[in-house]
Order: C-alpha cells, then structure tokens, then sequence
C-alpha cells in the first residue's frame, strides 16, 4: 500500500486485528510488471480473511486510489477484534485472473506474513499464506 502512494499517512485504527468474513485471500491478481500473482479477496462462504484497519484522509484515499493500479475500491463490512462491525474501503482485482498456474513469489508472501505478524494477526492466518505454492 504504502509503496504504490510514497508519503501516504495511515495509521492503524485502534488495536487487533479485523476480520472480513465470507471471503478468502487469494493471489489471482496478475501483476503487471513480473507476471506473478497478487493478493485478492474473494468471496467463499464459511471463509474469513484477517487484516489490519487503518484510518487514512481523504486526500491521501484519492492518492492510493491512483497508486493501486489493477485494483478497484468497493466497501465491505469488517469486525474488529472489540466485536464491533463496521463499514471500511478495501480494495479488489479489477480483473481477476482464472489461470491456476498463476503463483505470488516467495518474497511476496514473507512480506505479507511479516505484516500480519507486525500487527498481531492470528498465527493461523500467517501459515495459511505460507502454504500457498510459490514460484
């Protein structure tokens, strides 16, 4: 996020983790700079994704709007941790790709695991990454 919008100002919104429910993490976003596969949401029932809500301004949600190239923003209802459910933006591929040979590289996945742990996600979430295949 941060690389696709230098200078952006977020900051997590409260403490914990956010869980977007009837969704599942994919990497079916071809990226267009070295073919691998990207990370998405899609919709899957009795699936959930974790993440981390952060609050950013509206100046700088127009600047990473213009940065996440291949992604679209849509609104979504998420639970905090507090199990408070609220409406927050993420964004999704704009075209998603079907091609099961599509994989993320090793690195991309060590930098969402990294993330996740940073910001205390369930354990469970990180190895869920790890056991993608990799390129």
């Amino acid at each position: 996020m941060l690389r696709s919008a230098p200078g952006l100002r977020c900051v997590p919104e409260g403490a914990g983790a956010t869980v977007l429910s009837g969704h599942r993490l994919v990497f079916n976003k071809k990226s267009t700079k070295d073919n691998s596969g990207k990370a998405n949401v899609e919709p899957c029932v009795n699936s959930y994704v974790w993440g981390v809500l952060y609050a950013i301004s509206d100046a700088d949600l127009h600047r990473l709007d213009e940065g996440e190239m291949g992604y679209r923003r849509v609104q979504s209802h998420v639970q905090r941790q507090d199990g408070a459910s609220i409406d927050a933006w993420l964004y999704v591929a704009s075209l998603p790709d079907s091609d099961p040979a599509l994989r993320p590289y090793f690195w991309y996945k060590r930098f969402l695991v990294e993330g996740a742990r940073e910001h205390s996600l369930p354990a469970e979430f990180s190895l869920s990454i790890g056991c993608e295949l990799k390129i």
